[in-house]
């Protein structure tokens, strides 16, 4: 717990430090700072010892950071975009598969998503 404790400080000061970089050159955080309160939480002893709430945790900071690096990219228009999106692995939760997909609509300017591929 103590290592996984001083790595999640460590990584916060980085993203804070990054914050402050990007502050400074104009750049919007907005998606930044809510990836660095999930990982302020995920540090915090109460989330720790609840392995179910570290590992909702540890989900929402990982997605936070890729969303925000996504973000980042399409705004600086910098290389292939969609590289954060294909690094992405795992099924979508059905609770969650509407949104995923009127997300994905949205991101493709209205372009109807590729019909889904049927697993044998």
């Amino acid at each position: 717990m103590n290592q996984f404790s001083r790595e999640a400080q460590q990584r916060l000061a980085d993203a804070e430090a990054l914050r402050r970089d990007l502050q400074r050159q104009g750049i919007p955080t907005a998606e930044l700072d809510k990836a660095i309160e999930n990982l302020r939480q995920l540090g915090s002893p109460a989330s720790i010892e609840d392995t179910r709430t570290s590992a909702d945790l540890r989900t929402k900071v990982i997605d936070g950071f890729k969303d925000f690096e996504f973000g980042l990219r399409r705004r600086l228009g910098e290389g292939d975009s969609t590289r954060v999106l294909l690094e992405r692995t795992g099924d979508v939760p059905a609770a969650y598969k509407q949104n995923v997909e009127e997300y994905y609509r949205s991101i493709g300017k209205g372009k109807a998503p590729p019909p889904p591929v049927k697993k044998p």
